[in-house]
């Protein structure tokens, strides 16, 4: 791309969204009416978050652009067709004048032979210099906002005409938009929907510091989708107006249509719970998640267009609500569901809708934490165990080939995979808290999101050129953990592959513990994912014709299984030291020998029975716990932790009435009162965190029984694995090839399935009493007997 727009900005010395509202840019332009357009086309950037008028009307549908990079290295630009729009446009037309189109000033004219049209553009700061991340303050990637555009006009006659970004373009701060932040949401005053002529004054051109690359969109668009309308309303004692929207989400509210009265003041807060009949906010620390609209005279609607929240209820002063003036909007990336599961519990079908909701929510252009408090980072670890449970049930491929082109390369500035990508600027700020001070520090798990992740889209869609774009990276962080593990080993043969040095989060919330005691599980957990990865990046090498790579990193894991058994296995063959977590990674990364493996089979049972079946694993064992159990013959104490209906459970939080996936497990307590746990973490209670939802990769390809085994499901395997009482179940996942369906049901002593292989792939049958078969492209409906719970 060749750019002749230059990077323009507002005079302020520093742009700080507590001080300085969105900047409004605009350009006037003539087209000579005689000269017939054949197609025109918007480019546009922006240091910060923009959205761009022609004549009034936005272009485009998408929210956020041009979306969360590293902004040091690379910032995204965007391409609009807008043929049609300047074909259409005529002297008369007024634009949209819908509340939250930032302004109506400038619309098109007509003179003797030509039609005038008004490009405008509002600038926030967005990710790039809002408040937003760890660091809870914004300017962390550079002081000022930046507009880059130019629009290409390609005349039927050959010619073409080219409008950039420059000092001719005018900019105010005097837009209705007054202020507009991730964490706080927005202030809107509509009386101001035309700003004073006077205000504006000429662009500056940007004289900071800029990313290295202005790249093509690499991901997808953030959007909005599904309307979501009132489920309750209600007042409270303190005069305040309560509305639930019936479960949790990520998105934003539509007011109106209403009858507005000029400077009327209408005040809507955000959250995720109602406690004592009030809207809680605790959990959002210091996010304000609030809308703060001061309307014009007249019919009105107004939708923010720089800000999204996490919430299910939200509590409104200065109109009278109804369901047909107040509704949501879910928003998140552009997205394809392509799968699905189902099941004779209904509980069990919630827990899947609340996996669903906490995907959607926290897939706001980078995998988030959560969609709510002052956070929303696009942390490693989270997305390193989630990720195939999301690839089987969304197209995850475009928006992760973004994120890992951004770990990349944050990786290959700091010299390691830290904990949140992209940095929220701490690549270049290491004092200003905790998490700064710590950004270039290890942590297993959070940095095997480099191969995890990776491997588990490859997985997903046969996509080897991924493989090939992340294997620098992959083989990268593989080397750094051989080197943490050889420090301080003084080339002792074994402890040369133990990791058990650097910073960890080691077993992240297992319940009932501590912060310290989490970490101190951390030379287990490391070296348990050590290996893993090591296996991963052999077998891709493997994959790539890599083969000395691939034999080089196989020998690696061996090393390190040799390793792990001496140091952690004592003489009697159990785990010394043993715990939920360090069980299930021995068992599911094959670190034992067989007489081993039964053995911390054994010791996981009884620890899981030792707690009358319940679990005990964090974020980075709770994904894999199921599998551990019913890959080694004990499906049916799989099925008892999966129904287990007390805490911590899968089930409780839907007990609870969760309609999305918790940070936490005790989260709420029985009584429906909030928990805030003494466990060194303050506040940290998300009610839309999708790690814990990991588990259904479990049931789709368990309970489900669908299974890959080959990437993009070129051949794949239906071994469904019945118990816990379910009836039936039904998966279904759109691959690469098509949509594969299975459903099993229990029926008169008879395990009846019915299922459909599309076409360019073969499914390997495996029924519960051991029969065995190949099918190829077909509908078809096996059965045998049965006589199981």
């Amino acid at each position: 791309m060749e750019w002749t727009g230059k990077w323009i900005t507002g005079p302020a010395q520093v742009d700080d969204d507590e001080k300085v509202p969105p900047y409004l840019f605009r350009k006037k332009i003539e087209i000579k009416r005689e000269k017939e357009i054949a197609r025109a086309t918007l480019y546009a950037s922006a240091l910060g978050v923009y959205t761009f008028r022609i004549n009034g009307n936005r272009v485009g549908d998408r929210y956020f652009a041009p979306g969360y990079t590293e902004y040091f290295y690379r910032v995204q630009y965007q391409e609009y067709p807008v043929t049609e729009m300047l074909k259409e446009m005529s002297g008369s037309q007024t634009g949209d004048r819908e509340a939250g189109a930032g302004t109506t000033e400038g619309n098109a004219g007509e003179t003797d032979g030509t039609c005038a049209i008004s490009l405008t553009a509002e600038l926030t700061g967005g990710w790039y210099a809002g408040r937003v991340g760890l660091a809870v303050r914004g300017n962390q990637y550079g002081p000022k906002r930046a507009l880059l555009a130019q629009l290409l006009i390609e005349y039927a006659d050959g010619t073409k005409e080219i409008i950039g970004t420059d000092t001719s373009w005018q900019v105010t701060t005097d837009g209705p938009r007054r202020k507009a932040c991730f964490f706080d949401g927005e202030i809107y005053d509509a009386r101001q929907a035309d700003p004073n002529a006077a205000t504006y004054t000429p662009a500056r051109l940007y004289e900071g510091e800029l990313p290295e690359q202005v790249v093509p969109d690499v991901g997808v668009p953030v959007k909005v989708h599904e309307k979501v309308k009132p489920k309750r309303i209600w007042k409270n004692a303190a005069g305040e107006t309560l509305v639930d929207f019936g479960r949790n989400m990520a998105g934003i509210l539509e007011i109106g249509p209403i009858d507005g009265k000029a400077g009327q003041r209408i005040v809507i807060r955000h959250g995720e719970l109602v406690q004592n009949d009030e809207l809680y906010t605790g959990n959002l620390r210091t996010a304000k998640q609030t809308l703060d609209y001061a309307c014009r005279d007249g019919i009105q609607t107004y939708r923010p267009e720089f800000t999204y929240m996490g919430f299910q209820y939200v509590a409104v002063t200065g109109m009278e609500v109804t369901e047909e003036n107040l509704a949501a909007w879910d928003i998140y990336s552009d997205m394809e569901q392509i799968g699905d599961f189902s099941c004779s519990d209904e509980r069990l079908n919630q827990f899947q809708k609340n996996i669903q909701t906490s995907l959607k929510a926290n897939f706001v252009d980078i995998p988030t934490d959560c969609p709510q408090r002052d956070e929303r980072c696009g942390w490693t670890g989270d997305i390193a165990l989630f990720a195939p449970t999301a690839a089987f049930n969304m197209d995850i491929a475009g928006f992760m080939n973004k994120w890992l082109g951004d770990l990349a390369l944050v990786q290959e500035a700091v010299g390691v995979v830290p904990s949140i990508v992209p940095s929220n600027g701490f690549i270049r700020d290491r004092k200003s808290n905790f998490w700064a001070k710590i950004y270039d520090k290890d942590d297993a798990v959070w940095g095997d999101a480099a191969v995890l992740v990776t491997w588990a889209v490859f997985q997903s869609n046969g996509d080897v050129s991924l493989l090939d774009r992340q294997y620098d990276s992959m083989k990268a962080w593989v080397e750094y953990e051989r080197t943490m593990a050889e420090k301080g080993a003084l080339g002792n043969r074994y402890k040369k592959y133990i990791w058990n040095r650097g910073f960890h989060l080691g077993d992240w919330l297992a319940p009932g513990e501590n912060v310290a005691q989490w970490m101190v599980k951390a030379k287990w957990t490391s070296t348990a994912y050590f290996a893993n990865s090591a296996r991963i990046l052999s077998q891709t090498a493997e994959i790539l014709g890599k083969e000395e790579d691939a034999k080089a990193y196989e020998d690696l894991y061996q090393k390190i299984r040799e390793a792990f058994i001496h140091c952690f296995v004592g003489k009697d063959g159990h785990i010394t030291n043993g715990f939920q977590s360090v069980y299930v990674l021995a068992l599911q990364f094959g670190l034992l020998e067989k007489e081993q493996e039964k053995l911390a089979l054994e010791d996981l049972v009884a620890d899981i029975r030792s707690r009358d079946n319940h679990l005990a694993t964090g974020f980075v064992g709770t994904d894999k716990l199921p599998f551990a159990l019913s890959d080694h013959g004990r499906a049916d104490v799989a099925y008892d932790l999966l129904m287990q209906e007390t805490c911590p459970s899968w089930l409780y939080p839907v007990l609870c009435g969760a309609t999305s996936t918790w940070e936490r497990w005790d989260a709420l307590k029985p009584d429906g009162t909030i928990n805030n746990a003494d466990d060194g973490t303050v506040d940290m209670v998300s009610f839309n965190h999708y790690a814990y939802g990991a588990v259904g990769n479990w049931l789709y390809t368990r309970v489900g029984g669908l299974q890959m085994t080959e990437p993009g499901y070129r051949k794949f395997r239906l071994a469904p694995i019945p118990g816990g009482g379910l009836t039936w179940a039904k998966v279904s996942h759109i691959c690469p090839y098509g949509k594969i369906e299975s459903r099993w049901e229990i029926r008169d002593g008879k395990l009846v399935m019915d299922f459909t292989v599309p076409e360019n792939t073969s499914a390997d049958v495996c029924l519960p009493d051991g029969t065995r078969g190949t099918y190829e492209p077909g509908s078809y409906s096996v059965e045998c007997a049965y006589e199981g719970k």
